[in-house]
Formats: structure tokens, C-alpha cells, sequence
């Protein structure tokens, strides 16, 4: 239908299932090129039924991508746009393989507003309690086994009212996997051995959280609400943990498993289910398994429901079960609003948030008048309210809108929030900010009411830019799509049947009524709650040690006065808290995270005058607020550019076809890939399974060879008809070369029996031309042939000598990323809203620019960019900053900066991943050490110190996308002129900043790191152990992606789902700067470091049987699923595009990387796996010849081990024994480097050498 995206070539059927169930079939036409369709016999698969946060820290990466999975929800971090964050650098090299598998999705329309009272946080509950086991496959890992052994994954999370179940799967193995789904929502097992065991994993997802300032402060406004649980829905506390769902349900006499059954026979019923299933199979293949598999859903519920839904036209595609959610009211009783909360952050922070509570949103679908004020509101081009307050160096970013998932959207309500953070000096003037938010406001108000009106252009604008956006938007990963397509199933979004696809995207009218009834109805000042983070209160540890005095956290809103006179035992060492004490009296402590909070009423003067604000006016004349000016960067050229004549596009490229040839007297098929297309002579090269290349004159034309005719099995002829081709698989869009043989030897691939075979390489035209190569500059350019969108990416580094020279020179580098991206805000703002981005970040090598969108005005902006980045060659101290920066924005940025290093590591599990990276990199500079040198930085020296650091430069260059050669020569004018006037290159290879590894001795005993937690109430411990390799070679490359994958689904079972060792288990390999590695990592908020690394050992030494006697059978299951990831598709140009950046910024230069690291899989046998387990992982010296003979009770000298232990504060159970005394004199951050310099000196300060 016309919702469907131009370019999105999939196809689609939804039907509704004689018990309810709604579902969206999805016929992937681009994986069904491929090949014809998997005719799998689920049958045959009786035998197998049975069968992690955030960034790379800098400098290291996964060996290859698509080889890490994992089940742990992020769920906790603090939002992106928030400049405190502890996220140092941007790695830029570790994106999604671009997997192109099966997948499907289920939304349940029951989510955390569904929870009783009695026991807060059942749907959360439930959701982990499906996963283990189900009446026809009842084993508790069955499911998570068979997805893992297939290159498959798995996930789930619950909001406020649907929990929503998704997986992906490799595609022959999606009908088996659906219906081990499927039994989820027909007969789980819910057996009582698996609670505790769930219990605990759901305390430890709490855990991870609970020191999460996001977290807590959506804790602190459900609790001053003025909703209780028993109330209103908004009073429920849908994380769950131990305290509500075992002990309050003991305490009350409630049977836990009673509950859960019930609720989930309330619920968990067809037609308040939606089901997406997304294959590479017919429409009507898909069909029929579905109605199979899924037909025994119960049609309705089996218990009476405590919030009852109503079934309105039932069995029409206008079906839809009302939410009961929708008559509670408002979650905000109106005594709670029109005060303001102050909180004690976890992290060295300044946040304002505004929140206003209004009737459900998604009624305005079509309009998005939500979206369309939050256009405005959070602006941050000239006029803007963010750069007004910049200018008084208040503020340094904001956001405003409506979130679509947390607290903030349900078919109850909304809130529409303005975030703000706020420097000091902000902070004393944060009711100015709130009133320049009101003069905004009015601003609205007054173009809303009367003969005045918005300009037409605006919303034009948005809607021109959302349309250009869906309609070359790029093809998500299967998994991504379908969770996104269920989640508009989910009955409060309540979308038509036939806008289901583009509904949630595009912009189809321009409501001014809506508009202006949010202004003058919502959004005003007597309706507002306002919510302070601010470490100017003293931070939450400062609060810890009074509620260790005695105090309980049973009861709600509890004070920590208890009439002792201890007041002063509060942060009695920061003056902040006691000037805070003394100004807001004793803190509340909120009963389930322990934050510490003051809630205060606004007075009617500050009201009245935010409402004088807010009138319907336009500024004032002093006021620089005013409406946005008009994009300059909407693209106007969207047309793709021509590729060479002589090397064109053709239906056929990259498919894998057969060519009947004579040889001698008889004739044979042979496979050969199609490589290259001339159109003058009208000729395809292809490729022999030898490699061997051949041109053959194309009998048909251009118009014969549709899409609809041109299909697997296709047949056509060559060379004026003396060959006959057949097709036998087409490439996919963002695929390359394919290679298939079009007989039973497919089939054993895809059931993992055969290795699949290698695609011919691709010829130079398909990969990034060194075309400029002098005077210290380097430029890649490709054209691109794959994804025929008109967008580009274009990705500079320009190699300082002197960026790591000293900890000064790596605190200047992050001071100058955040100025410059603080000066290039409001161009930079106008061109995201275009769909072009922009980024930079510092490294230890020099500075990163990453431009990328429609190509159109891309260069436009990249000028402007370039141009302010090298204003800070040359200068010195007499001349000051460059023109671009403004006044005040080096101490506004600095501030930052120096909450961000204050705010590095406070996750444990972050710290151990900062640590082992340190250990291993001797260069690197700690946020402690850089913090230090921050503290004396001046203007002077940072324009010295910049110009000492770019003074000799180098420059590598990648332009990549809807762009020409004479495109990227004109590029690389531009940017060789703008070098050469600032001062050339100059830097020789020779002179490149060093990165050197530290090579970890072999040792029979691990080398231990063990250091307490930056935040002292921390709640968890974390634990990694690292297995050093050595330098990068394919062949070690491989083998530690198979390892890895082989060891990651038993490790977790192991430790994670049977031994309850903590949220987040798992694996992975590691290349850091050239040098290979894996490492474990375990987080637990009640296992000691000892007991968890020791378990890990107890693993490997004990798991070294299953790998003995692992069959031949599975060992090549896992061969060729580590292959087939290796050689599947890109999903977008971005994850083509990072690919060969990384290739490009760690010296390799390998474009066909996935391709030669399949070639390398396909010589690797189970012997040398186990010989390479032996020699890396296994805790024990081998004795005997042969693989089955046992190990000695001789530890391993060969490994390469370090542990590393960041041990957290949480006393409940085990986690913080053996956590270091944190000295008084001693900053925790100076402790740890030298922890780590005490390593560096244990390890004689060994290095692996210049790699690359």
C-alpha cells in the first residue's frame, strides 16, 4: 500500500487469526533473491530443539564485528544528549556486521502498569519467567541454546504497558525457532525451580540500574505523585527486585507463582497479542507455519482480569482491545506540581527538567503537534532558547519533547519534558531559564492566537524532511524492524491497519488547533513540576553513610532526620552538603533507590511572573529569542549519480549463477559469479569458482530482465546464444558478490553441515581507490552501487604528531572537540534536522570528522567544519582563541569537561573495561591525570598547547556514497587548500603518534589488578579476565571469533541462568591496536571478585570435556555459523562505510576483511581449536598426545592473563568483600593509576612492538 517506502522492497500481509492474534508477515524479497526459499523439514530438528553497555573504550575494538551477543538489557544509562556522561571517546569502529537473518516479534499488550500491588514488578518478572522452558521444549536453555548454536539471538523488555518478545534467527533454522516461540504464549512452564533463579536476575537488572541518576529521578516523581500503588498505576515500581516481588508478597500471605500464573492467564491472551514474522520465504509460506504454530494461542483470558479490556470490532481489521489505562486520569495529582525537586546526583551533574502532564498524544498521530513544539522549544540554531543561554553561559544543551517509552507515554497520559544542563553558574540562575523558556512560549502564543499565525514554512520544512527521510531511510536489520513494527501493534499506539509502516515517520497534516491547545491549555507555568540534579547539593554518596546510621528504607519519604543531632555525619567533609542541609533542612530518602531528595513549593511571585513570561507577546527587544531561520540544508538533488559506462549497474551484478559450457564432448554446469557490467559492449565478467574471470556478450536487453522475471532459476543466454546461464541466487541490496551452486551442497550450508562457499573477490571498482596520495594527504573514494540512495559519508583523521605528547596535549585534544562542537551547534542543528550529521572526537593519533547524509549540501557543511578546526593552527597565546569561539565558552566547556572526567568510571563495569584497556595501552592518559591538568589549563596555554599538537599533521580521507570521482577530487581540493594555507602536513609516517600494547608475560598465575569503585556506594562488582593472543594475524583472528562463539551460550547458562552469578556474563574477542585478545566479564551485585574469577577459571577448566567431545557435526555448526556471519550483508552504507574506515585508521587496509577471514575459517579444524584453547584459555598444563587424554594439575605457563577486579560496596551479600581501602589522602583516581603503573612495572613494561 502507499505506506510502503519507495525504496523498501519487501513485501507484506496482515492477517488475523481465528483466536485473535493480529499478524504482520513480511516476505524479505531481497534475502528471497538470494535464493529460491529454504524448504526446511522443522521435523528434521527434533535433535537440536534440545541442543551486555554502551562504547568501546578507546583504541580497542571486537576483533570482527557479528560475533557478540548477549541478553542484557542497557535500560539504565542516563540519556545521550547529556554532555556529564563518562563516554571519553567515540571508538567509530565497532558497528553491527549488517546480519540479514530471519526474525520475528511478539508485543503482549500488558506491561508494569498491570502490576498488583502486592507484588510491583510482575510483568518484568514474567517476562524473564517465559524464557524457562515450556511444556514442548522444557529444558530452561533449550531455546537460548538452539538460537546461539545457529547464529541466532534473543531479547525481551517490558514498559509501561505491553512486554515485548523478539528474535533472529539464520534463515533455514526460522520455522524450528518460531515454534519454540510460540510455546512462550501457549505453555510455559513456569516451573518454581526457576524463581529464585529469576528473582535474582530481575534484583540484578535492578542493581545495574540502581545508580543510574535517570533512574532515580523517575523513581523520585512517581513517588511524590501523589499516587499510590494501590491507587493508580503511576505508583507501581515496574523494575521489581527482591524486596517486591519475594519478601512483600511473603509478608502479605501472596503465593508469588499464584500471582504470576494468574496474571499471566489475565494477559496473555491472542487478541491482546500482535505477532511480526519477517523470512525469506513466500507470504504464503509464512503464512501457513504461523497459523500452524500459533493457532493455539488462548483467544481470550482465563482469569477475570483486575483491569479489564474491552474487544471493539472484533475479528475487522478495525479490531482493537481498548486499554483500560485510558479512563485513570492524569498520574500527577495537581498538589504535587508547581514545586521543585532537588536531588543528589550520583554523577558530578547540573539538570534542569520541566515536565508538564497532558492527555495521550498518539491520538494526533497524523499532525504530531508534540513534535512539532519540540521542534521549536528545543531549537538549538540562532534565536533558539539554548543559544540564548549560552550566551550567558547558563546552559550548554537541552532537549524537549515527549519520550515514546518509560513513564513518559502511555495511553494515560504524557509528559512533555525541557531538559536543560546547566553550568554554575546556570544553576544560580535556573529560574531565568525556566522564564526564557516562558518568553518562548509566548512568542508560540502570540503567532497562535488571532490573525497571527506560525509561518506556513515551518511545518513544511518538517514535513519535506520527515518524507525525504522515510522514503530513502535505510534497511534496519531484521531484528531491529520487527521489534520496531510490533511496538506500533501495541494497543496504545493505536495506529490504522494500513499506516502501520509509515505512520510513526511521516508528518501528513498541520494541526494549529492542537498546537495552540498545548500552549495555552498544557504547557504553562501553574501546571509545571520542576526537578533539580545537581552535584551543588554534594553528590549521593555524600548521603550513604547517614542511611547506614540506622535508617530503614521500608518507609516511603522517609527523612534522615532521626532527632539525634547526627546531622552533621552527612557529607561532614563537603561544605555543599552542609550549606545544603542548612538551607533545605534534612533530605527525603526515597525508599527503593536511597536517593536523597528536597521538595520545596514555588512561590506565587515566581509563578505570576513565569505567567507574564508566557503570555501571548513577542519578546522583548533585549531578547535575542526568536523563531528559527529557514534550512539551508534541505537537500534539493536527490538524484543518483551515473556510474562509468564501462562499469555500470545491471540487474545481474553479484548474483551467483550456472553456466552450461562445453567441455570436450560433454556439456556442464559451472557456478561463476556475475562482476561487472559494460554497457557499451553490453558484456558481464564473471567469475569461475577458480577464479577465473571470462567476458560474455549478454544476448538480452536491459527491459527483459525485471525484477519479476528475474528470479532464482531465471534463464537466459550468452555469447549470441551459444551458452545458457541459469540464475541461481541474487544479491541483496548492500551485498556483495555472491556464490552459490544451486544443488544439495546449499542445502548442507544451511543446515550447517557444509561450509558455504566464498564469493569470488571483488573487483577494485567495488572497493575505496587510493586516488590522492601526496604532500602528507591520503583520499579513498567509492562510488556506491549498493544501497542507490542519494547519500554520502565523508570520514577525515587528521594524525597529530604531537596529540598524545603529554597528558596536557590529551586534555587539550578533549577540550577542543567540545569547543568546537559547542562553536558549530547552531549550523550543525539545522543541518541534523536535514538528515546530515556531523561528529568529531579526539584520539590518542589526532582528531576524527565524521560527516554523512544526503549528499546534496554535504561538502556544504564539511567546510564549514574543516574550516573552524584548523582556525586553531598557528595561533599563538597573543592571539587568542579563534573567532569562532564566542566569549565565556572556554570556561563554560571546561566545566564541562571536568564534570565529564569527574564522572568517568562510576560504573563498575565500565572501570574494569577502563582499567584492562590502560593496562594494556601504556600511553593512554586517565580521566584522573587529565582532570589534573584541566585544573591549571588557561586560555593561553590551550591556544599554545593546540598549535603545538597540529603544527605537523598528516591526513587520510574517506569519501564514500552517491558521489563521483570528480566529486571526491573536488573534495580533496577543498581540503588540501585549506591544510596547505593553514600550515601543510609535514608528518611522515615514520612520526606517527605511537601506540604501543603491553605484552603480558606468560605466567602460570593470572596477573591480578583489584581496585575499589570510584563511587563509593556503588552497588556492584565487576570482574574481566583477559587472554592475550598476540599480534594480529588472520588466522589467530578467527580462531578467537570461533572460541568465543563456541564458549558464550554455555558460560552463560553456566554462570548467569544455573549458578545466579550475576545480570551480565559473557565473552568476546578483543584487537586492541593491533594485538589480539578475549576476554570474561561478570557483573554481580552479590559474588566476590575471588568467587567470580575463580568460577570463571572452574568454567574453562571444566568446559575443555565438551569441546573433546563436542562432534564433528557440531563443531562445523559452529564453523559455518561463524562464516556466514562473516560473509552477510551491510544493512546501510554507514556499516559498509565504518568497515573500511577501520580498515583505514588501524593501518590494515583489508577492504574484503569479512571475505579473507572466511577463507581462514574454512582451513581451521576442532584439533587446532582445542590446541588453541589449550594454549590460551585452559587453566591446566596438557599432558598426553592425543586430544581426549586429561590435564596435569601443573597450571598453564603458556597464557597471557590478566584479571582485573573493580569490587563495588554492596554489603547484602558477598560483592564487596575484598574491596581496597580507599585512603583518605589519596584520590580514588590517583590510586588506581598507580594500580595500573604498578602493573606496567610487574610486567617490566614489555610492549608487542610497532604492529602496523
Amino acid at each position: 500500500n502507499d505506506s510502503r517506502s519507495p525504496v523498501d522492497k519487501k513485501l507484506y500481509r496482515q492477517i488475523l487469526l481465528p483466536n485473535g492474534l493480529r499478524v504482520i508477515l513480511i516476505c524479505d524479497t531481497l534475502a528471497m533473491h538470494q535464493e529460491k526459499f529454504f524448504d526446511d523439514d522443522s521435523d528434521d530438528d527434533d535433535d537440536d530443539s534440545d541442543g551486555e553497555d554502551g562504547d568501546e573504550p578507546e583504541g580497542e575494538s571486537k576483533a570482527t564485528a557479528g560475533t557478540g551477543k548477549g541478553k542484557d538489557a542497557d535500560g539504565g544509562d542516563d540519556s545521550a544528549g547529556d554532555d556529564d556522561g563518562d563516554d571519553d571517546d567515540d571508538d567509530d569502529g565497532d558497528e553491527e556486521d549488517g546480519l540479514r537473518d530471519a526474525a520475528a516479534a511478539m508485543v503482549v499488550g500488558v506491561g508494569s502498569m498491570y502490576d498488583p500491588p502486592e507484588a510491583q514488578g510482575l510483568a518484568h518478572f514474567l517476562e524473564h519467567m517465559l524464557f524457562m522452558g515450556t511444556k514442548k521444549y522444557p529444558e530452561d536453555n533449550a531455546y537460548d541454546a538452539f538460537l546461539s548454536k545457529h547464529g541466532g539471538s534473543d531479547n525481551a523488555f517490558t514498559e509501561n504497558e505491553y512486554t515485548l518478545y523478539h528474535l533472529c534467527i539464520q534463515q533455514e533454522k526460522l520455522f524450528p525457532a518460531l515454534d519454540m516461540f510460540a510455546q512462550f504464549f501457549i505453555a510455559p512452564l513456569m516451573s518454581q525451580d526457576a524463581v529464585e533463579r529469576e528473582m535474582n536476575a530481575v534484583e540484578s537488572e535492578f542493581q545495574e540500574v540502581k545508580n543510574s541518576d535517570q533512574c532515580r529521578l523517575q523513581q523520585i516523581m512517581i513517588q511524590t505523585s501523589g499516587r499510590k500503588p494501590e491507587d493508580h498505576p503511576f505508583g507501581i515500581f515496574g523494575w521489581g527486585d527482591l524486596k517486591s516481588l519475594r519478601d512483600a508478597p511473603k509478608e502479605k500471605g501472596v503465593d508469588i507463582m499464584d500471582v504470576l500464573r494468574n496474571f499471566y492467564d489475565q494477559y496473555y491472551f491472542a487478541s491482546n497479542m500482535s505477532l511480526v514474522v519477517m523470512g525469506a520465504y513466500p507470504l504464503d509460506k509464512l503464512e501457513a507455519e504461523v497459523v500452524k504454530m500459533f493457532s493455539d494461542i488462548p483467544s481470550s483470558p482465563r482469569e477475570k482480569q483486575v483491569w479489564p479490556m474491552v474487544l471493539k470490532n472484533e475479528k475487522t481489521w478495525e479490531q482493537v482491545l481498548e486499554s483500560p489505562m485510558t479512563t485513570i486520569g492524569l498520574p500527577m495529582v495537581d498538589e504535587s506540581l508547581r514545586k521543585v525537586y532537588r536531588m543528589a546526583p550520583v554523577r558530578d551533574r547540573h539538570t534542569l527538567s520541566l515536565t508538564w502532564q497532558m492527555p495521550e498524544q498518539i491520538q494526533h498521530w497524523r499532525s504530531r503537534p508534540c513534535d512539532y513544539l519540540s521542534h521549536l522549544l528545543g531549537h538549538e540554531s540562532e534565536g533558539s532558547i539554548l543559544s540564548a543561554m549560552k550566551k550567558k553561559a547558563w546552559a550548554t544543551a537541552c532537549y524537549v519533547g515527549v519520550g515514546d517509552q518509560g513513564i513518559e507515554f502511555a495511553s494515560s497520559h504524557s509528559l512533555f519534558t525541557a531538559t536543560f544542563s546547566l553550568s554554575e553558574e546556570g544553576m544560580d540562575h535556573w529560574q531565568e531559564v525556566v522564564e526564557a523558556f516562558f518568553v518562548y512560549v509566548g512568542m508560540l502564543r502570540h503567532y497562535c492566537s488571532g490573525t497571527s499565525k506560525l509561518p506556513e514554512w515551518i511545518f513544511e520544512e518538517l514535513r519535506l524532511t520527515h518524507a525525504m527521510t522515510y522514503r530513502f531511510s535505510d534497511e534496519q536489520s531484521p531484528e531491529t524492524y520487527v521489534e520496531t513494527i510490533a511496538e506500533r501493534l501495541s494497543p496504545h499506539f493505536r495506529l490504522p491497519a494500513d499506516r502501520v509502516l509509515d505512520g510513526h515517520d511521516l508528518l501528513f497534516e498541520h494541526n494549529a488547533d492542537a498546537v495552540k491547545d498545548l500552549l495555552d491549555n498544557f504547557i504553562t507555568p501553574d501546571k509545571m513540576r520542576v526537578d533539580i540534579l545537581s552535584s551543588s547539593f554534594g553528590r549521593a554518596a555524600d548521603y550513604e553513610a547517614k542511611k547506614d546510621d540506622g535508617n530503614t528504607e521500608d518507609e516511603p519519604n522517609e527523612t534522615t532526620d532521626d532527632g539525634d543531632g547526627d546531622d552533621e555525619k552527612i557529607g561532614e567533609e563537603n561544605p555543599d552538603v552542609q550549606a545544603t542541609i542548612a538551607k533545605y533542612g534534612p533530605p527525603t530518602v526515597e525508599p527503593i533507590f536511597g536517593a536523597s531528595y528536597w521538595e520545596e513549593a514555588i512561590d506565587d511571585d515566581t509563578i505570576q511572573k513565569w505567567k507574564q513570561s508566557s503570555n501571548a507577546q513577542l519578546p522583548p527587544d533585549e531578547s535575542s529569542i526568536k523563531l528559527p531561520p529557514k534550512n539551508p540544508f534541505v537537500p534539493e538533488k536527490l538524484e543518483l549519480k551515473p556510474l562509468p559506462p564501462d562499469d555500470a549497474d545491471h540487474p545481474l551484478l553479484n548474483a551467483s549463477i550456472k553456466l552450461c559450457i562445453s567441455i570436450g564432448k560433454k556439456k556442464s554446469w559451472l557456478p561463476a559469479t556475475v562482476m561487472k557490467y559494460n554497457g557499451p559492449k553490453k558484456s558481464l565478467l564473471c567469475s569461475y569458482e577458480g577464479e577465473d574471470e571470462q567476458w560474455h556478450l549478454l544476448d538480452q536487453e536491459l527491459s527483459d530482465l525485471t525484477p519479476e522475471k528475474l528470479i532464482p532459476g531465471f534463464e537466459g543466454t550468452f555469447d549470441n546464444k551459444a551458452i545458457k546461464y541459469r540464475v541461481v541466487a541474487l544479491a541483496k541490496d548492500g551485498e556483495g558478490a555472491v556464490m552459490k551452486f544451486g544443488d544439495e551442497t546449499d542445502y548442507d550450508v544451511e543446515e550447517g553441515s557444509a561450509f558455504p562457499p566464498i564469493p569470488p573477490p571483488q573487483q577494485p571498482s567495488r572497493l575505496p581507490k587510493l586516488f590522492y596520495n601526496q604532500d602528507g594527504i591520503k583520499m579513498w573514494h567509492l562510488q556506491d552501487r549498493k544501497f542507490k540512495r542519494p547519500i554520502a559519508e565523508l570520514r577525515t583523521r587528521l594524525i597529530c604528531g604531537n596529540a598524545n605528547k603529554t597528558p596536557l596535549h590529551s586534555t587539550c585534544s578533549d577540550l577542543f572537540v567540545n569547543l568546537v562542537s559547542d562553536a558549530m551547534t547552531e549550523i550543525a542543528y539545522l543541518a541534523s534536522v536535514s538528515e546530515l550529521g556531523s561528529s568529531y572526537y579526539g584520539s590518542d593519533v589526532g582528531i576524527t570528522i565524521r560527516v554523512n547524509g544526503f549528499d546534496d549540501k554535504l561538502l556544504t557543511l564539511y567546510k564549514t567544519l574543516l574550516e573552524a578546526i584548523l582556525s586553531f593552527r598557528g595561533r599563538s597565546a597573543a592571539d587568542g582563541l579563534p573567532p569562532c569561539i564566542k566569549p565565556g565558552r572556554f570556561d563554560a566547556l571546561s566545566e564541562v569537561l571536568k564534570r565529564r572526567y569527574a564522572n568517568a568510571g562510576l560504573k563498575a563495569s565500565r572501570l574494569s573495561s577502563d582499567i584492562r584497556v590502560r593496562c594494556l595501552r601504556p600511553g593512554s592518559r586517565s580521566s584522573h591525570v587529565k582532570s589534573l591538568a584541566l585544573e591549571t589549563l588557561t586560555e593561553e596555554v590551550f591556544v599554545t598547547t593546540m598549535a603545538d599538537m597540529m603544527k605537523s599533521v598528516s591526513v587520510e580521507i574517506l569519501y564514500h556514497g552517491n558521489v563521483t570521482l570528480d566529486d571526491a577530487k573536488e573534495a580533496c581540493t577543498l581540503i588540501s587548500d585549506q591544510i596547505k594555507t593553514t600550515g601543510g602536513t609535514g608528518l611522515s609516517k615514520k612520526k606517527y603518534p605511537t601506540e604501543y600494547v603491553a605484552q603480558i608475560p606468560r605466567n602460570a598465575e593470572p596477573y591480578l589488578v583489584v581496585a575499589p569503585t570510584i563511587d563509593p556506594a556503588a552497588p556492584n562488582t565487576s570482574v574481566e579476565m583477559y587472554f592475550q593472543v598476540g599480534k594480529d594475524d588472520i588466522n589467530d583472528r578467527v580462531m578467537t571469533d570461533l572460541l568465543t562463539h563456541m564458549l558464550y551460550e554455555p558460560l552463560y547458562k553456566q554462570l548467569r541462568t544455573d549458578d545466579q552469578f550475576g545480570y551480565t556474563v559473557g565473552c568476546d574477542s578483543r584487537w586492541t591496536n593491533g594485538i589480539m585478545g578475549m576476554y570474561f566479564y561478570v557483573v554481580s551485585s552479590y559474588k566476590s571478585a575471588t568467587q567470580i574469577t575463580d568460577r570463571i577459571e572452574r568454567f574453562l577448566s571444566e568446559h575443555r570435556k565438551e569441546l573433546v567431545e563436542m562432534s564433528d557435526a557440531t563443531f562445523m555448526e559452529h564453523l559455518v555459523g561463524v562464516a556466514k556471519q562473516k560473509l552477510d550483508m551491510f544493512n546501510s552504507l554507514s556499516e559498509e562505510c565504518s568497515s573500511y574506515w577501520t580498515e583505514i585508521r588501524d593501518f590494515r587496509y583489508e577492504w574484503q576483511v569479512h571475505r579473507d577471514e572466511a577463507l581462514a575459517l574454512r582451513a581451521v579444524t576442532k584439533s587446532k581449536a582445542l590446541e588453541c584453547y589449550d594454549k590460551w584459555l585452559y587453566p591446566w598444563k596438557v599432558t598426553g598426545s592425543t586430544e581426549t587424554e586429561g590435564a596435569s594439575q601443573i597450571r598453564n605457563p603458556n597464557r597471557r592473563c590478566l584479571v582485573v577486579q573493580v569490587i563495588g560496596a554492596n554489603e547484602e551479600g558477598d560483592a564487596a568483600i575484598g574491596r581496597p581501602e580507599v585512603k583518605d589522602d589519596l584520590p580514588v583516581g590517583e590510586q588506581i593509576d598507580q594500580l595500573i603503573n604498578d602493573f606496567h612495572t610487574e610486567v617490566a613494561k614489555q610492549t608487542w612492538g610497532k604492529v602496523y
